[in-house]
């Protein structure tokens, strides 16, 4: 089981924090936001620096990188696994959600999910 000290010091996680400003947040934010992300590393199988470079591909012929569309979507997929497995519903499922996206935002990668809704949109 990975904790938040085991991918505290990962380059990823450390750029994140450092782009998102979260090294200044409170000790128990820091620690929950990192727990988001050591269980989902351990739901697929991959440290934070790999998820990061799974989301990635190079072209054949040039070898320049580019982010993989079908990897993003692989990757919403298991946030959704993530979700789902954890039980989280509502607010905290969509706010535990983005602290993974946020994760692959600030390191480049685009990603998008639900928006939180506090009611139920009205049918149009």
């Amino acid at each position: 089981m990975t904790t938040a000290a085991d991918i505290r010091d990962a380059d990823t996680v450390r750029h994140w924090f450092a782009s998102a400003k979260h090294d200044g947040a409170p000790d128990d934010y820091q620690e929950r936001i990192l727990g988001v992300l050591a269980g989902f590393s351990d739901l697929t199988g991959k440290t934070p620096d790999e998820l990061v470079a799974f989301c990635f591909l190079r072209k054949k012929d040039t070898g320049k990188r580019f982010l993989s569309v079908k990897r993003r979507v692989q990757m919403n997929e298991w946030i959704d696994e993530y979700v789902a497995q954890e039980g989280w519903q509502g607010k905290d499922a969509v706010v535990n959600a983005n602290v993974v996206r946020g994760f692959l935002i600030h390191n480049g990668i685009a990603i998008g999910g639900q928006v939180w809704r506090k009611r139920p949109a009205k049918d149009a």
